[in-house]
């Protein structure tokens, strides 16, 4: 008799041990799975979502190269464009996945990191000390340019005083002109009008003076600032090249002014980073670089300031003394012709004085000898009232000679005359005296007038300086 049916029917083993294997065969598909998940997920970017089986197919495929026709007709294989991992071999182009997980060239992509990070920061700031340095040349070029237009306003201004100077010392000369000759004219007008206007000017260009003292400071502590900024930034160059202004053209800025300019599109330029305080731009770099700018816009506005004062001044001190030197020479020549005409008016006085003085000597003889001798011992026979035909006539009655009157009428004209002529040829002397006097006093005016001709046409002349016009002393 053979064994049962049942226990040659179904499993042979016990159903507890089939379980415990099945268990242990779960758990290690199970692990097995898992850590095939878990390396998956040290390569594959983080947050890829799982594929489906067609996608997965479709993935793969796309990783194979690609069959090209040329225009000769070859059949070349080529890869995918794109990044990725070029594996000729298999003629497969895989994109690039990221590990989780150091490699073993970790260390050295680490090290290789932190010199790109640190070249970069170095480039960067290798790029902003050129442009720092490059504001300090612009700000260091427009403070030269601002001392040589001051070194033109300070000739100038000297200019201006010296003619204030002349000015004053010309009314000053004038006055001593005789008085005759002291009536207001047309040059103490011109001087009144010139000392006004060198007075405004004086004002105005001591003015710009000051306002280019206080902007040549500014740019001086800007200068100072930048320097400082370019020592502290450029520290951290010592292992790099420094051709400062090839760096700023490779970056596309020819000038610093023009860091915040919007790029042209069809030209790559390098953008200004955003102030940081722990980065290469820092806020003290642009305050520098805002305050440059600033400095040199207003620097372009007061050098034209200066220069239109310069100018305008310069034209100001010729146009008055070329009608103050004209006016001059108007006034000389009409002094010289005034002289030459009182000059025939006292040739002719004198002439009719000789002819009065004749006249009147003539008529003081002819009284003379109207009058007779002083003494009746000196008078002839012939010229008594008592000579001899006389007495003889007088023997009738009625027969006296008017002799007596007549001599005595002729003898008072004669004096009446005399004392006219005499009065004549007194006024006639004191009227050449005056002649005299005032050809005296013309020329007087016209020496005068002509030294200060003379004077103010030398001060006007390059060279002459405040000192040397501060010798002539006017008490």
């Amino acid at each position: 008799m053979g064994p049962p049916a049942e226990l040659l029917r179904g499993r042979a083993g016990p159903e507890a041990w089939r379980k415990a294997a099945k268990a242990t065969v779960q758990a290690a598909q199970d692990l097995h799975k898992g850590c095939a998940r878990e390396a998956l997920s040290l390569w594959r970017p983080p947050g890829q979502p799982k594929e489906l089986p067609h996608e997965h197919r479709a993935r793969l495929q796309s990783w194979h190269f690609k069959l090209d026709v040329t225009e000769t007709g070859e059949t070349l294989e080529k890869p995918p464009e794109g990044p990725g991992v070029t594996l000729w071999k298999s003629k497969t182009k895989p994109p690039p996945w990221v590990s989780q997980l150091p490699l073993p060239c970790f260390r050295d992509f680490c090290t290789s990191t932190s010199n790109r990070l640190a070249h970069r920061y170095c480039s960067t700031v290798r790029l902003m000390v050129s442009r720092l340095r490059q504001a300090l040349s612009e700000v260091s070029q427009q403070a030269k340019h601002l001392v040589v237009e001051r070194k033109h306003l300070d000739t100038v201004l000297a200019k201006v005083r010296t003619a204030l100077l002349t000015n004053r010392q010309s009314a000053t000369v004038r006055g001593y002109r005789p008085q005759t000759e002291q009536a207001p004219d047309q040059v103490d007008a011109l001087l009144q009008w010139e000392r006004k206007e060198l007075q405004k000017l004086k004002v105005r260009l001591e003015g710009d003076m000051a306002m280019s003292e206080k902007h040549l400071q500014a740019l001086d502590k800007c200068q100072r600032s930048l320097g400082e900024l370019c020592e502290e930034r450029g520290c951290v160059l010592e292992l790099m090249g420094q051709p400062l202004h090839r760096v700023l053209l490779e970056s596309g800025r020819d000038s610093w002014l023009s860091l915040t300019r919007p790029s042209s599109p069809n030209v790559d330029r390098n953008p200004t980073p955003e102030p940081n305080p722990i980065g290469p731009y820092t806020p003290e770099c642009a305050a520098a670089i805002e305050e440059a700018r600033r400095l040199t816009v207003q620097s372009k506005k007061v050098l034209t300031v200066l220069k239109e004062d310069t100018v305008q001044a310069t034209a100001t001190l010729r146009e008055a003394q070329a009608a103050i030197d004209g006016s001059l020479q108007r006034k000389m020549n009409e002094t010289m012709a005034l002289k030459e005409r009182l000059y025939m008016v006292m040739g002719g006085m004198r002439s009719t004085l000789n002819r009065c003085q004749r006249f009147h000597d003539e008529m003081s003889i002819t009284h003379g000898m109207t009058m007779g001798p002083e003494s009746s011992k000196y008078q002839e026979t012939r010229e008594k009232l008592t000579r001899p035909i006389v007495r003889v006539y007088q023997r009738h009655v009625g027969t006296q000679l008017p002799e007596a009157n007549i001599l005595t009428q002729g003898s008072t004209l004669l004096e009446s005359s005399m004392q006219n002529a005499a009065r004549n040829v007194e006024r006639m002397q004191h009227t050449k005296e005056h002649l005299r006097s005032s050809i005296h006093d013309k020329q007087m005016g016209f020496d005068v007038d002509a030294s200060i001709q003379r004077l103010r046409r030398r001060r006007m002349h390059p060279r002459s300086t405040m000192d040397e016009a501060s010798q002539l002393t006017c008490s």
